[in-house]
């Protein structure tokens, strides 16, 4: 990387029009056009509901792009933990297929994308209104014996797929063409601005989100529907551990009981925006049973994900150090890009270290605690006073603030205090690079203009 301060630098302050090489438009349209590529092709929103309308699917692919645009890491989160849930289900259908059929199993990465989609829907006995099952649950039913194993093919999957390849194509050369022109700037000694680092960082983020989501359909909007033969009512008694608690959800909740570090506060901070008036492009979840699978569904990742998420998020946080010694305006803003790409790699690390434990085993232990609290209330309650009654009255609606108390929502506070203060840091910081890359263009080294010389690798040009 090329050292941005030497005191031999020139310096062109100002918007530089289109020369023979490139000027400030070039750049910020270039940028901007590859982030839009990679935010835009990489969202695959799940199935919506058979109520909604066409709006609502764009809204669906809007709140996501938005939630890869202001924080892709937060995106490539949510594509590991669905592409470790839908790996999950492959081994476990190969399982039951290879034990009760002998016979090789037909559920592939596809079939399994599409159930945590929402494409299969639950029809039958003591079911008020068909409500989407997620992977985990259609084999809950197969292996029981409650439904006939799905019949559906991964051809008819993909022929119900509306992905749009050449877009994504496209994105894909573009973000390698971005990152092989950055590449040999460097080589050449040319300067880079802030704008093409954050870039460099999106593509890096995009190019593994992708991976995740390659077998994943995009724009689905058709269902199978499957039926049950034997009352939800029943099977819930035969198989929920506490038959009396209320389900949230679905009456199925209970096949479910893994609690996502990354879903439970993105549930937390949601809706706490809601509450403020403040919803991006989210919608709420009210129908009961509900009638599609949110898109923003965080599962839990397994190990194989950890280690893919932990090279790529440690580059994505070190990415801005790169510009540590770049020319900026002025001092201040200089010092206070160091400072917020120190805490932004502070952040990987420790809120990394942090999150790992709390979604390992810190969130898993209290929510079986929680469910298994009705079980000891017939202990006499404890004597306090007015004063510590209201504070852990406080406490327990600071905890939750989900509207229909769902257990999975609740935050421990000394998982809840740490993460917010973690994460308001990282915001403040985040805005800061994203405003400097763009105000800090009005000031760059006159090699920041200069083209790349393909004639050096490519001869005769």
């Amino acid at each position: 990387m090329s050292d941005n301060s030497t005191s031999t630098m020139v310096v062109i302050d100002g918007w530089v029009d289109e020369p023979d090489g490139r000027g400030t438009w070039s750049i910020i349209s270039t940028c901007l056009v590859t982030i839009a590529l990679c935010c835009w092709t990489a969202v695959m929103p799940n199935i919506p509901a058979r109520a909604d309308r066409w709006h609502h699917a764009l809204r669906d692919r809007l709140h996501l792009a938005s939630l890869g645009l202001l924080g892709p890491e937060f995106l490539l989160m949510l594509a590991l933990g669905q592409w470790s849930s839908a790996r999950a289900s492959v081994k476990d259908f190969e399982r039951i297929a290879t034990t009760k059929t002998s016979e090789p199993s037909n559920w592939t990465l596809t079939h399994a994308f599409y159930a945590d989609m929402g494409g299969f829907l639950l029809d039958g006995p003591g079911v008020d209104r068909p409500f989407p099952v997620n992977a985990k649950q259609l084999f809950f039913l197969t292996d029981k014996g409650y439904i006939d194993p799905p019949r559906i093919t991964e051809d008819d999957i993909n022929d119900r797929n509306k992905s749009d390849a050449v877009s994504r194509v496209i994105a894909v050369c573009q973000a390698l063409w971005l990152l092989i022109n950055c590449a040999i700037r460097v080589a050449q000694g040319l300067a880079l601005t802030t704008l093409e680092l954050t870039t460099i960082s999106f593509v890096i983020v995009f190019l593994v989100t992708s991976f995740c989501w390659r077998f994943k359909p995009s724009d689905i909007t058709s269902t199978v529907t499957v039926i049950v033969n034997t009352r939800i009512d029943i099977i819930r008694q035969e198989n929920c551990p506490h038959p009396q608690n209320q389900w949230h959800e679905t009456p199925l909740d209970f096949v479910c009981d893994g609690v996502s570090f990354c879903g439970v506060h993105w549930r937390y901070y949601t809706e706490i925006l809601r509450r403020w008036h403040i919803p991006m492009f989210s919608r709420p979840m009210t129908a009961q049973p509900r009638d599609r699978i949110l898109s923003d569904n965080f599962p839990v990742t397994d190990l194989q994900a950890d280690c893919i998420a932990t090279p790529v998020l440690l580059l994505f946080g070190s990415m801005f150090m790169l510009a540590w010694n770049f020319h900026f305006p002025s001092r201040v803003e200089h010092l206070l890009w160091r400072v917020a790409s120190i805490y932004n790699l502070l952040f990987t690390v420790i809120g990394g270290l942090h999150a790992g434990y709390c979604d390992k085993i810190v969130l898993p232990r209290a929510y079986k605690e929680r469910l298994a609290l009705p079980l000891s209330r017939t202990r006499p309650p404890q004597k306090s006073n007015k004063g510590w009654g209201r504070l852990r009255n406080f406490a327990a609606r600071l905890r939750n603030i989900d509207p229909y108390r769902d257990p999975r929502r609740e935050v421990p506070l000394r998982v809840l205090f740490p993460t917010t203060v973690l994460c308001a840091m990282y915001c403040v910081c985040r805005a800061y690079i994203l405003t400097e890359d763009f105000i800090g263009l009005r000031s760059l080294p006159a090699s920041a203009y200069n083209t790349v010389s393909w004639s050096d690798y490519v001869p005769h040009l």
